[in-house]
């Protein structure tokens, strides 16, 4: 018997300890990670739902002892992943609010035709989040090259700018979108 109460105790130790060192990122780390979401996430009831749920998963990792020495990088990557997560089903649930399914079943082929719609739907909404973060004149460039498939001699003339200057401004969009999506980017432009 002594021994069990002995090991909850070590064990309340260490959920004691990970409790202080999460209260330490969370200082140190709260009000930028909520910055980073707020261009993420539309409301401030998911703002909070992601911190609390970034958190959480951060503890726990923390209690098994394999959280990373990096945590600020895992906190961002952990609150990247929950905050899609958040993104689909707030879609999920919208869309069978919206219209009901039974209105959409002869067009859909297959449960990955299902996927893959989902899946576009949510990496289009995570792209356009993503171009309100950078300046107005690479946005255009990239909305004209692949919203109304301009070439960039089109886009050269009809801005005003060089065919240079258009090639740069979409180099830094895709930068950007490659640094914050990472590969998903790559799928949504092929």
């Amino acid at each position: 018997m002594h021994g069990i109460s002995q090991r909850a105790g070590t064990e309340l130790l260490m959920e004691g300890r990970a409790a202080a060192r999460i209260d330490a990122l969370y200082e140190r780390h709260g009000n930028e990670l909520r910055r980073f979401l707020v261009s993420r996430l539309s409301n401030r009831n998911d703002i909070d739902d992601c911190i609390q749920e970034t958190f959480f998963n951060v503890w726990r990792q923390e209690i098994r002892g394999t959280l990373r020495e990096d945590t600020r990088g895992y906190l961002f990557t952990t609150a990247m992943n929950v905050a899609r997560d958040i993104c689909r089903r707030g879609r999920a649930r919208k869309e069978a609010q919206q219209e009901p399914l039974s209105d959409h079943m002869d067009s859909i082929g297959s449960p990955d035709d299902v996927d893959r719609l989902l899946t576009s739907r949510e990496c289009l909404r995570l792209v356009e989040n993503e171009l309100a973060n950078i300046r107005p004149s690479t946005r255009r460039v990239f909305l004209l090259y692949h919203v109304a498939n301009m070439p960039f001699d089109d886009i050269s003339r009809h801005l005003g700018i060089s065919s240079r200057t258009v090639e740069r401004e979409m180099a830094r969009a895709l930068t950007h979108l490659q640094t914050v999506l990472g590969e998903t980017i790559k799928e949504i432009l092929d």
